[in-house]
């Protein structure tokens, strides 16, 4: 847990962990975000799915992050993808043409199915 903002594992199976991401991703939680979800990658999941439907605010910072994270978990022969991105985020990523980098899909459980390694998993969240 950062303060002002959560980050979950909701699901881990295989290679892939599905992260919930609750509260602003700013200046003051960025630090902390990308330390939380670099510990679920770090456990042999390389592959990260993160639902964001709880992130209603993102400024250049947690942008900035989300980039961080997307080259960390490519470096570690990994992925990221963002699932169920509120509007508002949804158009600051297309702006900053993050979204041509990021996947980004409607919801959790098209992420796992549309992922190459949705596969290798036991179980697959109910959203």
């Amino acid at each position: 847990m950062v303060k002002d903002l959560d980050v979950d594992v909701i699901d881990v199976s295989g290679p892939i962990a599905v992260l919930t991401v609750k509260g602003e991703l700013n200046l003051y939680t960025s630090g902390g975000f990308r330390t939380a979800v670099r510990g679920a990658g770090g456990d042999g999941h390389p592959h990260l799915i993160l639902d964001v439907s709880g992130v209603p605010f993102c400024d250049s910072s947690g942008l900035s992050a989300l980039i961080m994270l997307h080259r960390w978990a490519g470096e570690a022969g990994g992925s990221l993808t963002l699932a169920a991105v509120p509007d508002r985020m949804s158009r600051l990523l297309e702006m900053s043409g993050v979204d041509q980098t990021i996947p980004i899909q409607p919801t959790v459980r098209e992420a796992l199915e549309q992922h190459p390694h949705g596969g290798d998993r036991t179980s697959a969240p109910q959203n």
